[in-house]
């Protein structure tokens, strides 16, 4: 049973997921042991799919972040298949999105330079024989970097 509390749990753990057992529980109003049985639950219910520390690009060398869209010369299940599989297999690749509108994927990419992005940009998109085109756009400054929702959507969840 979803309830307040879970949301509450939820909304803790997405603004600071290294936060402890006893800090959680104070935060949410529960004991040590209903919040740990609780935050277990959620993460055994898939409600969790991960925790992530999220790092300084520019302290380690990738400040460049390129938003990519690809356009597939024939967007069949075939082509996708492969393209994703070869895109993936580079670290540079932030996020592979497939979308819809103009374009067939929407990527993000981080590099250590505008030079380093041309290199992959040629070497890999350049070179993949189903690629129609592609068009780069670079993030200039960031304001807002998060992957998480928002505490008004966090009603009860969908049977996983």
């Amino acid at each position: 049973m979803f309830d307040g509390i879970d949301r509450r749990l939820l909304l803790a753990l997405q603004e600071d997921a290294r936060r402890t057992n006893a800090e959680l529980a104070e935060d949410v109003g529960l004991s040590m042991s209903a919040c740990a049985k609780r935050t277990a639950r959620l993460w055994s219910e898939g409600l969790i799919a991960g925790a992530v520390a999220i790092l300084d690009r520019r302290r380690f060398r990738r400040p460049v972040t390129a938003m990519v869209t690809v356009t597939l010369t024939s967007p069949t299940a075939r082509n996708s298949d492969a393209f994703v599989q070869a895109i993936l297999r580079h670290a540079q690749v932030q996020q592979c999105h497939v979308v819809t509108g103009d374009f067939d994927f929407l990527l993000m990419i981080q590099e250590r330079s505008i030079e380093a992005y041309h290199d992959f940009a040629m070497e890999v998109l350049g070179a993949l024989p189903f690629v129609q085109a592609y068009k780069t756009t670079f993030v200039l400054r960031t304001w807002r970097n998060r992957d998480s929702l928002p505490g008004w959507c966090l009603e009860a969840p969908e049977p996983g």
